[in-house]
């Protein structure tokens, strides 16, 4: 009896797995500088700056649960296709696709950072996590994972509202240049002071 191929879904490269992989690594990497920054001195001094960045954590604890199970599944089929393509006389894949990959420990915040050196470093990781993502989208398209697709688009909103969510109250980390940082921080210091804000995270 020939096997039907056509009922397995289309396994993935190993490209595609690893860049699920880094997306996590980076992800890793910004969920313990948000951990960090929800208990630092400066931010606890501060009335709802803690809740944001342990909203910011939970909620990509979440997109990071979503991106390991359909990493689990890739890798699950990945390791399914050499043995189905044997079956019908075809080349298997590479043996660096099967397997489970497994991202390194991240080097941990360092609590000790000013509140804004730590939130610039979220900005940027964020931008190239959000790059990551749309690498592994672009993947799982021409792969036709549907389901990866869908939920990829899901976390990208997630991030993107995140990052806007960070603006809103630390968008003077964000800039590029130093004195627009400075500018921007002087701003953000007298606006709160005129709406009875006592800000100890702004540096």
């Amino acid at each position: 009896m020939k096997f039907d191929s056509s009922s397995i879904p289309t396994p993935p490269t190993p490209q595609q797995l690893t860049e699920l992989n880094d997306a996590l690594v980076s992800a890793t990497e910004l969920q313990q500088l948000y951990a960090a920054l929800a208990q630092h001195p400066r931010v606890l001094k501060t009335p709802g700056s803690s809740e944001i960045f342990e909203s910011c954590r939970e909620q990509l604890g979440q997109d990071m649960a979503v991106l390991d199970d359909q990493l689990e599944r890739l890798q699950s089929l990945a390791r399914f296709a050499p043995a189905e393509a044997e079956r019908e006389g075809e080349g298997a894949m590479p043996a660096s696709a099967s397997g489970r990959l497994s991202f390194p420990d991240v080097e941990p915040a360092d609590p000790q950072k000013s509140v804004f050196e730590t939130v610039r470093r979220a900005f940027h990781l964020e931008d190239f996590w959000r790059q990551q993502l749309t690498f592994s989208l672009h993947s799982a398209q021409q792969r036709q994972h549907l389901k990866l697709e869908l939920q990829l688009k899901m976390i990208l909103l997630s991030a993107e509202q995140r990052t806007r969510l960070l603006e809103d109250r630390y968008g003077f980390a964000r800039s590029k240049s130093l004195l627009f940082q400075g500018l921007r921080r002087q701003t953000t210091r007298f606006l709160s002071k005129l709406q009875g804000e006592q800000r100890h995270d702004i540096d």
